[in-house]
């Protein structure tokens, strides 16, 4: 980790490090002492049972072993495919581990979405003879992984030699699962907490379906744990950053780490985001000029060829803090895994919150919950009073707009963006790569307007990953969400609703969410996918 390019946090930096040294945070970090994070006896309880994560390069060994096993019993089965159904940390680490191998496509996906697109798209890549569906929910009733289940169950006629769970014991999911002979359910540590789960069967047993060795990952993960200085001194920079100023943590990586941050972002937004302070993961945005960054920003540059060294190096010579990290090969993702939480936690015990907990995650399926009690009695969702609706959509704001027209009013929402704040884009659409490329041609739009930090998050899947922090931590986010209604929709099986009724009840719920958390929010509601190009030029 080269650590010379800091510029203006050096200083704040080495203070940081020495205050952790005094503190014996390290030491204490170990001996699992609640007492970093809060004063809370609640608080205090939940931090001394999700601390499993930190000896997890030890502990998963025995499941290493049995997760090898059943992959090649699987294979000897048959099976060629597998997808897994869950959300945030069930399944943002087996994604990225996918992406970073470069498997083969079509061998291995998440479905993470209750887009009715999505859904059928993965129905028709994944189709039951071939197929093992990894069902992951730590709690056992996840509403949009049991929405999936219920789906692809029927499709399967339901066969449970085609299932797999993961879950803690004694969920609903494990009783489910053992009801309806699934090929195996493998038991969650339930010391660890979702998005410090990468190193448990969550992350193993896909890892291991898709040819990984899942020992050799442990290594590397083992690595880092023996060598913790370096996780303490990362830390260190987002925790000092933060509490001066910089709270937009900026990845760029090569291409091979290039997925990394959709995992990173949940772990660092969601256990740094709370009582009104955070740290802003900006993962996949546009690299500008330097010039064109305000003083809110911090790089971490994940390296391993060197494709984005002239960029960094013209960072540097602006006086950027720039920090970077070395990988090696794939197998590096591992010991990332181990060395950025062990980063988040000491990053949180210096903001003063509880890295362990996530207060605000519940607010968005609160008010989706009744939303769909309503569509229950009512048989439509209540999506309010439109501020402005013509031929190509609608908007929904708390803002005081007068505007002729949706550009106008898209761009006077943006104008109301300050300095150090961010624009957050929330899409309630299919993730593919059509609509991702029309997404980010946008959120580069917003970037070169605003000169704001911008971050894309696709619904309902950035609820289990973002969520906490745009509504518990600073009040500097601008947050836009955009929906459409799906071309076609889809039931779900005994849930008397569809697909696309439950992904509109999700985007009002965490509409509903942001402005009771006093958010600056504009609902952009398009005639079609086509009019992403509109809001853009």
């Amino acid at each position: 980790m080269k650590r010379g390019a800091l510029g203006p946090l050096l200083a704040p930096v080495e203070k940081q490090l020495a205050q952790l040294k005094a503190d014996s945070v390290n030491d204490r970090l170990w001996a699992h002492d609640p007492t970093l994070w809060t004063n809370d006896p609640a608080g205090q309880a939940e931090v001394k049972i999700r601390l499993g994560w930190l000896d997890l390069p030890n502990t998963s060994r025995e499941l290493a072993k049995k997760v090898t096993v059943f992959a090649q019993e699987v294979k000897a089965a048959g099976i060629k495919k597998t997808l897994l159904l869950g959300m945030g940390g069930s399944s943002l680490g087996p994604e990225v581990m996918s992406l970073t191998f470069n498997l083969k496509p079509g061998t291995f996906a998440i479905l993470d979405s209750t887009d009715p697109a999505q859904v059928a798209e993965a129905a028709k890549n994944f189709p039951p003879e071939e197929t093992l569906y990894i069902v992951a929910s730590k709690s056992g009733g996840t509403a949009e992984t049991m929405s999936a289940f219920y789906y692809f169950w029927e499709q399967s006629g339901g066969d449970g030699s085609h299932f797999v769970a993961i879950t803690d014991p004694d969920s609903n999911l494990e009783k489910l699962a053992k009801e309806n002979g699934f090929r195996k359910v493998f038991f969650a540590d339930s010391t660890v907490g979702g998005r410090y789960s990468a190193l448990t069967a969550f992350g193993l047993v896909p890892a291991a379906l898709q040819g990984i060795d899942t020992n050799k990952a442990l290594d590397s993960a083992a690595s880092m744990m023996k060598d913790v200085e370096d996780a303490l001194f990362l830390g260190a920079v987002m925790g000092a950053a933060a509490l001066n100023g910089r709270d937009k943590l900026t990845l760029v990586t090569d291409p091979a780490f290039e997925s990394f941050g959709a995992w990173a972002e949940q772990l660092i937004a969601e256990s740094t985001g709370k009582e009104g302070k955070g740290i802003v993961p900006v993962d996949g945005e546009t690299l500008l000029a330097p010039e064109k960054y305000g003083d809110d920003r911090y790089f971490i540059y994940l390296r391993q060829d060197g494709e984005r060294d002239d960029f960094v190096a013209q960072l540097k010579e602006a006086n950027q803090p720039v920090l970077e990290i070395q990988t090696t090969d794939s197998y590096s993702l591992f010991k990332e895994f181990y060395r950025w939480e062990y980063a988040t936690a000491i990053a949180c015990h210096i903001l003063g919150v509880n890295a362990f907990d996530q207060p605000n995650v519940e607010d968005a399926k609160i008010q989706a919950r009744a939303q769909i009690d309503a569509y229950s009695q009512k048989g439509v969702l209540d999506e309010g009073k439109a501020a402005w609706e013509g031929e190509n959509g609608k908007i929904y704001t708390n803002a005081n707009l007068s505007e002729a027209s949706l550009k106008s009013a898209f761009d006077a929402f943006l104008a109301l963006g300050q300095e150090d704040d961010y624009v957050s884009i929330h899409a309630y659409l299919p993730r593919n790569e059509q609509t991702l490329v029309s997404l980010q041609k946008l959120r580069g739009a917003v970037q070169e307007k605003t000169g704001l930090a911008t971050t894309l998050g696709f619904g309902p899947r950035f609820l289990h990953s973002t969520g906490q922090l745009h509504k518990g931590g600073a009040n500097n986010g601008v947050f836009v969400q955009i929906t459409t209604d799906a071309e076609t929709d889809i039931d779900i099986p005994t849930q008397g609703m569809s697909f696309g009724t439950l992904e509109r009840a999700q985007a009002l719920g965490d509409y509903a969410a942001l402005l009771t958390n006093g958010r600056r929010v504009l609902r952009v509601h398009l005639s079609s996918l086509g009019m992403l190009k509109e809001l853009g030029n």
